[in-house]
């Protein structure tokens, strides 16, 4: 099955990447994309997929896929080129796919962003484990394939939950192997990227303008950190979304079971069919 990113043309202007963010989700990635846009930057995050919808979904699927589960080719610099063309900072689109995005861009700044990995994954269960239960229970697990962007999101959640626990969820053992695996990711970031190109920041230690301000050579702006990065903010920005695919969902199903029972009326009234 050919990809999206092979449909798309070859950009006629790339911007140089200005910093490429290896952070895993709900690691203040989000206050991030805040403060850098804030800054003047032009930052690409998944609030960017929530924005443009299917495509994106479908975009981001496909190398997670490569990458993780080796379904696929992995993107190079050429489809890194096309999708993040209009921006000059990637935030949380590495943890996806972080070896293919260190081979693309070998000489890049990179920024990480850590916590406690008991903490990161209780986070991930309140937010990407709470999306993947309700996509696997009714009625989204129905109304979910009426709405491209819940269903691609679906499995994006499943996937990395999947990855992340090594199998095993949101149970007790599952989120003993999400601290575990995201201890390892930290880790392998560390061990893979020349020292001197990253910069590491603990969000127990405080992260905000002090942190990034200096390392980007920008001044401090005078403003409050844009994000407090809690599970309430996440439903917050992709509530919306989600509420619009229960919507969708809805109006599918009934568009399809109502002619149904029309008929299946119209034939007990003939006297076709018989209780």
């Amino acid at each position: 099955m050919p990809r999206y990113i092979d449909t798309l043309p070859t950009p006629t202007h790339v911007e140089p990447k200005k910093l490429i963010v290896l952070s895993a989700p709900r690691t203040g990635t989000h206050g991030l994309y805040l403060a850098l846009k804030q800054l003047g930057f032009k930052p690409y995050h998944m609030a960017e997929v929530l924005k443009r919808g299917p495509p994106s979904v479908q975009i981001m699927n496909d190398g997670l896929a490569a990458d993780m589960f080796h379904q696929g080719k992995p993107y190079g610099r050429a489809e890194f080129d096309k999708w993040f063309a209009d921006y000059d900072v990637i935030i949380e689109m590495p943890f996806f796919m972080l070896r293919s995005v260190l081979k693309a861009y070998p000489d890049a700044k990179f920024l990480l962003t850590e916590r406690n990995p008991d903490k990161w994954a209780k986070s991930f269960v309140n937010t990407v484990g709470k999306m993947v239960t309700v996509f696997s229970a009714f009625p989204m697990n129905v109304f979910k394939y009426f709405d491209g962007f819940a269903s691609g999101m679906s499995t994006m959640g499943s996937w990395v939950l999947s990855h992340y626990s090594n199998g095993y969820g949101l149970s007790p053992e599952g989120q003993k192997y999400l601290a575990e695996n995201y201890r390892q990711y930290i880790a392998d970031v560390k061990r893979l990227v020349p020292p001197e190109q990253l910069k590491v920041c603990k969000l127990e230690d405080g992260f905000g303008w002090d942190e990034i301000c200096p390392y980007l050579g920008v001044p401090v702006p005078d403003t409050p950190w844009p994000s407090l990065n809690t599970p309430e903010e996440f439903h917050e920005v992709a509530g919306p979304r989600f509420k619009n695919a229960f919507y969708k969902g809805l109006m599918g199903t009934t568009s399809i079971i109502a002619p149904i029972v029309a008929v299946g009326f119209w034939f007990f009234r003939k006297g076709k069919l018989s209780l």
